[in-house]
Parts: structure tokens; C-alpha cells; sequence
């Protein structure tokens, strides 16, 4: 048990003195800005509608027969 407290204050003390190193972000270059701010917004409305589309569906075809005059049956 004691080289297991050894080691982790050793780590400890290591990631304490260590001085902070610049970090450089990467952008992908081929879609721009646009394109990395709509992918994800896509990624999650889609989720969304693989997660919900029965009910999406059962709610519009709903709407459509209220619309129509059509008497709905639940």
C-alpha cells in the first residue's frame, strides 16, 4: 500500500508543477462555421424526430382530419 501512496502523491505533485500548455483548437476547414453550427443542430432535430415521429405523425394526421371537418377517432 505504501508504492500505491507513493505513486499517486508522485502524480499528484507531477500535475500540480506541471506549467499549463497551450491548447490550439482545429476547426475543420472544408465546411466552415456555418456548416459546424447546422451539423449538429441536424444531428439533434433528426434524433428528435426518429425518437417522436410516431407520435409526430399521429398528431398531424389528427390536425388534417379536424381541418377537414373529419370526425377523429382517439
Amino acid at each position: 500500500m505504501p508504492k500505491l501512496r507513493r505513486a499517486s502523491f508522485l502524480a499528484l505533485v507531477l500535475l500540480v508543477l506541471l506549467p499549463a500548455l497551450p491548447c490550439y483548437a482545429y476547426g475543420d476547414p472544408s465546411g466552415g462555421a456555418l456548416f459546424q453550427l447546422l451539423l449538429p443542430a441536424l444531428a439533434v432535430i433528426w434524433g428528435m424526430w426518429m425518437t417522436f415521429a410516431n407520435r409526430i405523425r399521429r398528431y398531424v394526421r389528427i390536425l388534417l382530419l379536424k381541418l377537414r371537418g373529419t370526425p377523429t377517432k382517439n
